[in-house]
């Protein structure tokens, strides 16, 4: 509460002003303090706080969901030029940053970071973009472009959206696990066990993408693509 003589902060249940003795009355209680230079100065002060406070639980959460990679590689791709934080605005466009182990791995790089759901979408869209153009093209056309260029144009599409994909995944997460988890002693914990990496979903993700992909060709391609 707001002292109308000397402009002193007192507590709200106050009954009078603890610097001029002011009888503080219920008026004064609901009046909103006037647009003085100490208030202002205040309330960016708090507004910093509050904003310093968002920034430094969301680069906790990131850190505990990404692991030993983040303070050494994810952390400066995803926000060199802004503070950490959980959503994607107009700032935000060093986490569209290239990613050099999703250029050479591709999907079992998603996988070993363990986006099955954006794996198995961009490998689905891939093949079936594959089968338009078998289909529209015909062999000749379609064989003087090759096998190749679709795996260039996949390698490509995740190294430059990797880290876009994978800022998503794990912002997605964290909230998702925040919400479900109630004791803050194991929130660490369940981020670690929801993110990090693992090998075998790399490996195991990597057979069954090829797998998918070799079925989609021996059912959907036309005859001619086995003879290529």
């Amino acid at each position: 509460m707001l002292c109308n003589n000397c402009d002193q902060v007192n507590s709200s249940d106050a009954g009078f002003c603890s610097k001029c003795g002011q009888q503080l009355s219920d008026i004064q209680a609901q009046t909103p303090p006037p647009l003085t230079a100490v208030n202002i100065s205040k309330d960016a002060q708090s507004s910093q706080n509050t904003i310093s406070s968002d920034s430094e639980t969301a680069d906790t959460l990131l850190a505990a969901f990404v692991g030993e990679k983040y303070d050494g590689f994810y952390r400066d791709k995803w926000f060199k030029d802004s503070e950490p934080r959980l959503d994607v605005n107009n700032e935000g466009s060093s986490i569209h940053s290239f990613n050099i182990a999703g250029l050479l791995l591709g999907i079992s790089w998603l996988c070993y970071r363990k986006m099955y759901l954006v794996s198995l979408c961009i490998l689905l869209s891939i093949n079936i973009f594959d089968l338009v153009l078998m289909y529209s093209l015909g062999m000749e056309v379609y064989s003087s472009i090759g096998q190749t260029s679709f795996l260039v144009a996949l390698a490509m599409f995740v190294g430059f959206l990797g880290n876009y994909f994978y800022f998503n995944h794990s912002a997605k997460n964290i909230k998702k696990v925040m919400s479900n988890t109630v004791d803050p002693a194991t929130l660490k914990q369940a981020l670690a066990e929801k993110g990090g990496t693992s090998w075998v979903g790399a490996i195991v993700g990597s057979i069954l993408n090829i797998l998918l992909t070799a079925c989609m060709s021996y059912f959907f391609a036309p005859d001619w693509y086995w003879l290529v």
